[in-house]
């Protein structure tokens, strides 16, 4: 069984999520498929950015995932509190 690539508009739905209670601010860049995001404080300041993330960064949930979890890592120990999050995986029926 394998799982699905993501899309970027599933990618910017997924890390959205990710990062509650704070914001997330994604910015797309469809001419290659990749977006930029931004995690902010209830002032608006940001507390964590990736100015570049390409298509090879998010379609691979279980790499996605991992980049998720790592900027979450890096917000907790700035003493940040995030709401418990998982990666929603998909599976690709085509190919079971």
């Amino acid at each position: 069984m394998s799982t699905t690539h993501l899309t970027l508009d599933e990618a910017r739905r997924i890390i959205d999520q990710a990062f509650l209670p704070l914001h997330c601010t994604t910015v797309a860049d469809r001419e290659d498929a990749s977006f930029s995001l931004k995690v902010s404080d209830e002032a608006g300041r940001a507390l964590y950015s990736i100015a570049h993330l390409a298509r090879s960064q998010y379609s691979e949930p279980i790499r996605f995932a991992g980049l998720i979890e790592q900027a979450r890592l890096e917000l907790s120990k700035d003493g940040h509190a995030l709401y418990p999050w998982s990666m929603p995986f998909q599976v690709d029926l085509k190919h079971c």
